[in-house]
Order: C-alpha cells, then sequence, then structure tokens
C-alpha cells in the first residue's frame, strides 16, 4: 500500500475501523516505555491519532463526540499496553483476589483514558490546519498529563513525556548536574556538606 492511500485510509476511516486504528495506535505507543523503550514509535503513533482527528468532518457537538471517542479508545490502548503487569499483583493470591483482576487491568485504563478523551476534546476545539494543530494537541496532552498526575488519580505512570528519558538516560543526566545543584535538588542547602 502506498503512504498516500494509507494516510487517506486513515483520515476517512469511521465507526469501529476508526476505533480499532485509535486503539492500536495507542498500544503500540506502549512500546515506547519499558522494558521496550521504543520511544521512536511515538513518531509514527501520534501522527496516526492527528490523521484521526484531522478525519473528524462533522462539526459542533457531534464532533467533539467523535474526538472524545478517538482520544479514549487510544488512550485505553496505551494504558491497556502499559498497565497491564498490574494484573500480576492480582495473581499472587488468586482465589482470594483473582476475581479483581478485570477491573484492575480494564478499569484502570478505561478510567486514565478519560484523560487522553479529554486532551483531544480541548485540541479539537483549537483545531486548524497546519502545523498549529500539532501544537494544539502536544499542549492538550501536556496539560492533561499533568492533570492526571495531580489530581483525581494522582497517577502519573506512563506518561507520554516520560518515554525519550527511559533506560536511564535520566539518571546519567541527572548524575551529570554540578555538585551543589545535585544537592540543591535532593532538598539539602547548597552549602550543606553531603
Amino acid at each position: 500500500m502506498k503512504p498516500n492511500n494509507l494516510v487517506h485510509s486513515i483520515v476517512l476511516a469511521w465507526g469501529w475501523q476508526r476505533r480499532s486504528i485509535a486503539f492500536a495506535a495507542g498500544a503500540i505507543s506502549a512500546l515506547a516505555m519499558a522494558p521496550f523503550n521504543a520511544w521512536l514509535v511515538l513518531f509514527l503513533t501520534f501522527p496516526v491519532l492527528v490523521l484521526l482527528i484531522d478525519g473528524i468532518a462533522s462539526r459542533g457537538w457531534s464532533g467533539l463526540i467523535a474526538a472524545a471517542d478517538i482520544g479514549w479508545w487510544f488512550g485505553f490502548g496505551y494504558f491497556l499496553a502499559g498497565l497491564y503487569w498490574l494484573g500480576c499483583a492480582f495473581l499472587v493470591d488468586a482465589a482470594t483476589f483473582g476475581w479483581l483482576l478485570p477491573f484492575a487491568v480494564l478499569g484502570l485504563p478505561a478510567i486514565l483514558a478519560i484523560y487522553t478523551a479529554l486532551a483531544v476534546v480541548v485540541a479539537r476545539l483549537l483545531w486548524q490546519r497546519g502545523a498549529m494543530r500539532i501544537l494544539a494537541l502536544a499542549a492538550c496532552l501536556t496539560a492533561t498529563e499533568w492533570l492526571r498526575g495531580h489530581a483525581f488519580t494522582g497517577f502519573p505512570w506512563n506518561a507520554f513525556g516520560y518515554a525519550p528519558f527511559a533506560a536511564g538516560r535520566s539518571g546519567r543526566a541527572y548524575a551529570r548536574r554540578p555538585r551543589w545543584l545535585w544537592r540543591r535538588s535532593a532538598g539539602a542547602h547548597p552549602n550543606q556538606a553531603c
């Protein structure tokens, strides 16, 4: 399939195909996190999300509902693939806690996907043709990721911004800080001995 045909098929998808594409793009995005650390995959999956938003033809409330639908399925795929491991805790004593496994593995990603849906809805309100739409989506995702880490759930796990800093790269950057800055970030006074 030619790249141009692929773009058109993503933009023109509707119904369950649109939801499946959003879910798959979100799930593939989880490869950016540990243990895979394939953060460059986000340069493929976020453009798919942009194309799906571009394909929303309706205006008004129906356009916002379509944007929320796309955002929720993208977020659900991302959090389902990225947080599957939470279910392992319920298998330690499966006879007692096993019945909670579907609620944790499906319920938490479903709730967290609301934040992604909110980001896509607000981005859709700011949507314009050109590069500004990408900046709008990035700003809205950043704001809702911050909101997710601070409000209601307080669950900042698997934020999209963590991806480039996976596999110890952030730790090496932290170790290269001047000693006084390291102490300050650790909560010590700059003149205090280590």
